[in-house]
């Protein structure tokens, strides 16, 4: 989602980025396929082969659902791009985006969302009508659908459409974006008023925390401290980058115990992967998006890009791959991920070798 920060779904700052990779890198990947285990491989290579990559999908998070669609309407807030926004019937929604698609669902709107941009990739809003070309919103769209509320965030775009929205009277709230937990109870704490019913936003709030405290706290007493380096991969599309701080990735990595390798470099939010800076990271373990993964070729066509065979990663094929739309959540799922990320550089520093 979907790109990174992703998905970097849709940042034109990401965009930038991608455009100078394309102009750095010209990397050709050969598409491979896993390799079979040998008849001969002792039993103990071959389980740890079996949880090789390790997959961390979204469909085994289960969202919560706090209190009920009861809204105390009208209310005005305050949209992240300093709009104030009047909410007066929350019957039709619209979500531009997974993250927010997460937060209105567990506030128990589900059956209220009408419509979701192309980016929103939860499996129980498949059916529901996208609005959008790729991540650009089609404003004749969302106003076909006759929405009395749209939410996204301050990446949905583009700029004309969501002013020609405005323009047709249609309230628009746009929430901040967020790359670091301490960035999650604003952003749950504005949708819940602009929904109107700020006491079941408490609620969330308190249990979305209090799985994160958890989470922490079981990830800081495994004092693993393992070498994380988050790739973004798209191999169809010749980009190859290596995430460092402010990917968003860096903050799930540090919060499951682990070192990220290219904010401890000092890199910025991403770089061009090239071999020089793979080796000099020396990540133990590799974590990518599942789309990013397939795009390469699975495990062995990720492990044979240009300087990864050097790293001790590719020594234990220790490689996470996790669903674009869960990573980046930052939401009610997040605590949960970070026990099972946590969990799983244990599985990948501890297994036999």
């Amino acid at each position: 989602m979907s790109d990174p920060r992703p998905s970097f779904k849709h940042t034109a700052k990401f965009a930038m980025r991608v455009v100078l990779c394309f102009i750095c890198l010209a990397p050709t990947i050969s598409a491979c396929t896993s390799s079979n285990t040998d008849s001969k491989t002792p039993a103990s290579v071959a389980s740890v082969e079996a949880v090789r990559p390790i997959i961390i999908a979204s469909a085994d998070f289960e969202l919560p659902i706090i209190g009920k669609p009861n809204s105390k309407l009208p209310v005005t807030v305050e949209s992240a791009d300093k709009k104030s926004v009047t909410i007066s019937d929350t019957s039709r929604i619209i979500v531009l985006n997974d993250a927010i698609a997460e937060i209105v669902i567990s506030l128990g709107f589900l059956k209220n969302i009408i419509g979701r941009d192309a980016t929103t990739t939860l499996e129980i809003l498949k059916p529901i009508p996208s609005v959008s070309s790729g991540h650009d919103v089609s404003a004749e769209s969302v106003l076909s659908l006759k929405p009395t509320l749209v939410i996204g965030d301050t990446r949905s775009g583009p700029p004309e459409a969501i002013q020609q929205l405005r323009g047709a009277g249609l309230a628009i709230l746009l929430a901040p974006e967020v790359w670091q937990l301490s960035e999650i109870t604003p952003r749950i704490t504005l949708i819940a008023k602009a929904l109107g019913v700020d006491d079941s936003g408490k609620k969330l709030l308190d249990e979305t925390q209090l799985k994160i405290d958890q989470a922490l706290s079981q990830a800081t007493a495994k004092k693993i401290n393992p070498r994380v380096a988050f790739l973004y991969v798209r191999g169809t599309a010749s980009v190859f980058l290596l995430g460092g701080e402010g990917s968003g990735a860096d903050e799930m990595i540090a919060a499951a115990g682990g070192i990220d390798v290219g904010t401890s470099m000092g890199l910025s939010t991403f770089t061009p992967l090239t071999t020089e800076a793979i080796v000099k990271a020396n990540p133990e373990i590799i974590i990518v998006l599942s789309l990013g993964l397939k795009s390469v070729g699975g495990i062995d066509g990720l492990l044979a890009l240009p300087g990864i065979a050097q790293t001790p990663a590719t020594k234990t094929r220790a490689v996470i791959a996790i669903d674009d739309d869960l990573l980046f959540s930052f939401g009610p799922r997040t605590g949960t991920l970070i026990v099972k990320l946590a969990q799983s550089f244990d599985t990948l520093m501890t297994a036999t070798n």
